[in-house]
């Protein structure tokens, strides 16, 4: 299908354009006792330690999937074994992974494409080339059965999700331009939106007609990291590049609460039946949040530049990647006393 150009409304651009007062959430005691301990490192295929741009768990196979821009690969790991499970080498640059109930879509930044690779075998079955340069973040809407594309130019392309791989939508993203450029986007299936953080804003997109509804600028003085929501409370949670984590109210994203932390923050996971968000902090740790008291519990030991990790929601363990290392540790949670 050929590609539709949106126009936005004026009143979309500047819903949620002033932040409400908000609390800077008090520092809290490092608990006496770690939650989490680390069980493995596995050292990762290749020979270079550098850049890794995301990492992300997927349920259906159990496995874990990353970035390994370094050594021009994407590779699984099997997170019962914590072995790798496979490399789908070639992928020069990768950025954002999006996984579909039968494939993963893997963006190449310097490539300028986003290759297709079956989730169980890793066959090649295919690529797409988003409008605009570099793709980054890649997101699944299973709502749509589509899987979204932004690009560093603030493009933003829709593709279906199976044979064949057809674009369906292409429209530019808020602010245009952006200094900074998109990041990876999240979607919430209870909401069915599509939550794009460019640049300081974040765009809330509609799947079905492919506009954004509304931009939340939440006062961001850097740039607006990746985002997950938590929704026993309602809440989103944001990374930004100004040494705190925002807490957005899950309907108006207004800030409700701001979480200092110690340096510029990438991707951020969530644990929901753990209650804990994990942060990675390119100061070189990974920041435990309460996500009931929105306070930092404790800090998971790492190396300076990583920012990438995932979390397995069965089993509570964390996965950290250590890019310069070319390793990933995984830390699991000790069982509370009885």
């Amino acid at each position: 299908m050929k590609a539709s150009m949106i126009s936005l409304p004026l009143a979309a651009l500047v819903a949620a354009a002033v932040p409400a007062r908000s609390q800077t959430a008090p520092a809290s005691p490092v608990p006496a006792k770690s939650e989490y301990k680390l069980a493995a490192t596995i050292d990762l295929p290749g020979d270079k330690g550098g850049h890794g741009d995301w990492t992300t768990f997927d349920p259906d196979t159990r496995t874990v999937w990353l970035s390994q821009s370094p050594d021009h690969n994407v590779v699984v790991i099997d997170s019962a074994s914590r072995k790798v499970a496979g490399v789908i080498s070639g992928i020069e640059n990768g950025n954002g992974i999006a996984l579909t109930p039968e494939y993963a879509f893997l963006s190449d930044n310097k490539a300028e494409a986003t290759v297709i690779v079956e989730k169980r075998g890793f066959k090649r079955v295919g690529q797409v080339q988003a409008v605009g340069k570099g793709p980054n973040g890649t997101t699944y809407v299973s709502s749509t059965a589509s899987v979204y594309v932004s690009t560093d130019s603030d493009d933003m392309t829709a593709f279906g999700a199976k044979l064949p791989f057809a674009q369906t939508a292409h429209f530019r993203l808020q602010p245009d331009p952006s200094k900074d450029g998109p990041d990876v986007a999240l979607y919430v299936t209870s909401k069915d939106r599509l939550y794009q953080p460019n640049g300081p804003m974040v765009d809330v997109i509609d799947p079905h007609s492919n506009t954004i509804v509304e931009t939340w600028t939440p006062g961001i003085q850097g740039s607006a990291k990746p985002i997950v929501y938590d929704a026993k409370m309602n809440h989103f949670i944001l990374g930004t590049t100004d040494k705190h984590m925002l807490v957005l109210d899950g309907d108006s994203g207004k800030v409700i609460a701001t979480i200092p932390v110690q340096g510029a923050v990438d991707q951020t996971v969530i644990d929901e039946g753990a209650r804990r968000a994990f942060v990675g902090d390119k100061a070189g740790m990974i920041e435990v949040i309460d996500l009931d008291t929105n306070r930092i519990v404790e800090s998971l030991p790492s190396e300076k530049n990583v920012h990438t990790l995932a979390v397995d929601p069965t089993t509570h363990a964390v996965f950290v990647y250590r890019n310069e290392s070319n390793k990933m540790d995984v830390f699991d949670r000790v069982p509370a006393a009885k």
